[in-house]
């Protein structure tokens, strides 16, 4: 029996959405939901690539784990976003692990049903380039900032970032410093240092956790600065 609101979640992703409706139905026939608390674990580094992950509400974040015990985060995934494909295609162990940031619900559709799709469906195939593509770009772009950007000016690119995402100049920052730092690559203090930075050069307002950017052209110019200098 087809799930009409697992059929709605895969329409709403970019790799499954211009699927023909006979291969949709078929990924939603074999789908499950799973809803993951925050902290979850849905794979872990090293496991058997057994499904991708589609999200339908929540963060989930993408993560390694050093043996000094540091977890860096790869990436963040909101709605709308596929996760775990690559180990289903190649049919290697999972290279990252995967948790929810909060309560997060989740469609699981297992390797089988996405190999038989994605080699049965060209537009799935063709979808997938597209988004392995960005997946490098974004790996790309991250190594860049880490290399070239101070964390004043990562914080910056990434408060930016999440503005577009979202549609709007203030938002509430759903990350805690300890996650903005697993993310941005700093320690909790050294990430409230620079959020008050920019705060004190006029480019944000802080109200606890809700940031508004107030000047976006200082802004923009201080997520391309490496030492904070806007000239």
């Amino acid at each position: 029996m087809v799930d009409g609101s697992i059929v709605d979640v895969l329409l709403a992703t970019a790799v499954i959405g211009a699927a023909r409706p006979d291969t949709i139905a078929e990924l939603a026939t074999a789908s499950r939901w799973r809803t993951v608390e925050r902290n979850d674990m849905l794979c872990i580094a090293g496991d058997r690539a057994d499904a991708i992950f589609v999200v339908a509400s929540g963060t989930l974040r993408v993560f390694t784990s050093s043996a000094t015990g540091l977890e860096p985060t790869l990436a963040l995934l909101h709605e709308g976003e596929v996760v775990g494909e690559l180990g289903v295609l190649d049919d290697l162990p999972r290279s990252a692990s995967l948790a929810a940031l909060r309560r997060s619900d989740v469609v699981e559709v297992p390797a089988r049903a996405f190999r038989t799709a994605y080699e049965s469906d060209p537009a799935i195939a063709r979808r997938m380039v597209t988004l392995l593509a960005d997946r490098l770009r974004r790996v790309t772009d991250g190594l860049a900032d880490m290399a070239y950007l101070d964390l004043g000016g990562r914080l910056a690119k990434y408060i930016l970032s999440e503005s577009e995402r979202r549609g709007r100049t203030s938002f509430v920052l759903n990350l805690t410093q300890a996650e903005m730092g697993q993310l941005l690559g700093g320690a909790r203090q050294t990430i409230n240092q620079a959020a008050r930075s920019l705060h004190d050069a006029g480019l944000v307002g802080l109200d606890g956790r809700t940031v508004t950017i107030i000047d976006e052209q200082g802004l923009r110019l201080r997520a391309m600065s490496a030492d904070g200098r806007l000239e």
